[in-house]
């Protein structure tokens, strides 16, 4: 390596090394009032709201999954009622059947939502409900006690508060056997887009608003997406009536064709 490269290398760790001193040196401050468990600043009402309540990519994914929720409970049931009136069943009737089996729309969305808040947790270095010392670079984080329970990030606390009372009103709705209606729906929404007003009512910080907003949106995707692989397609769902294709008036110059193996399967 020639002088001057090797004096010029010298000089940058030398440099590099004064600077992480006199970093540590100094008296360092911290501002991200998400990862710590009392916010420096209390939280408050916004005055300017830079991410609304509830974004329109919310309310048409939230839309989106109560609709889907609704079609498959009215399906499902008029399955049923094919199978214990003793009736033949479509191959879409059988699949509607089974996709009940093994997941639901409320459980998906428990899975989903809960999966996000974790995930910011990670991400963002939060503590959440940790049952270890969490030690950070300048402050720690007490581990759990039977006296003060939890000392979780506030951005942990609203994100998982928040969804702990959806997931409530989704199980609810579960129980009851989902929204058959479409006034069911609607009122299972408008609890959803409640909940989500009312947390963030008193949320001051834009990037914190933008994770409950976020957390909510994907829950409601993945879901519809999780289900939509599980229930028929809307080719399963077509039905030939072979009689009527049989005997249909053709045009002159056109063929009758049916192809029966493919109108009895489906």
């Amino acid at each position: 390596m020639k002088k001057s490269t090797m004096l010029a290398f010298t000089a940058a760790l030398l440099m590099s090394a004064a600077s992480i001193t006199g970093h540590a040196a100094s008296a360092p401050t911290y501002d991200d009032n998400l990862i710590l468990p009392n916010p420096a600043s209390a939280p408050g009402l916004s005055n300017v709201v830079l991410v609304p309540v509830a974004s329109p990519q919310v309310v048409q994914s939230l839309h989106d999954y109560v609709k889907a929720w609704e079609n498959a409970e009215q399906k499902i049931a008029i399955a049923k009622a094919k199978r214990d009136n003793h009736e033949q069943l479509t191959k879409a009737d059988k699949k509607w059947l089974h996709s009940k089996d093994k997941h639901n729309y409320a459980d998906y969305f428990r899975t989903h939502s809960l999966g996000r808040v974790h995930g910011f947790e990670t991400a963002l270095n939060w503590n959440g409900e940790n049952r270890n010392k969490n030690e950070y670079e300048y402050f720690e984080t007490p581990k759990y006690n039977e006296k003060d329970g939890f000392v979780n990030s506030y951005g942990y606390n609203v994100l998982r508060g928040m969804v702990d009372r959806v997931n409530e009103v989704v199980q609810k709705q579960k129980q009851v056997g989902g929204p058959m209606t479409d006034e069911e729906a609607q009122a299972l929404e408008d609890a959803i887009l409640d909940i989500l007003a009312q947390e963030q009512e008193h949320v001051s910080n834009e990037e914190l608003r933008h994770y409950m907003n976020e957390t909510i949106w994907f829950a409601a995707k993945e879901t519809v997406k999780n289900k939509a692989s599980e229930e028929p397609t809307a080719a399963d769902e077509h039905v030939v009536d072979l009689r009527k294709a049989i005997n249909e008036p053709m045009g002159s110059n056109d063929y009758n064709k049916v192809d029966l193996r493919s109108a009895i399967q489906q």
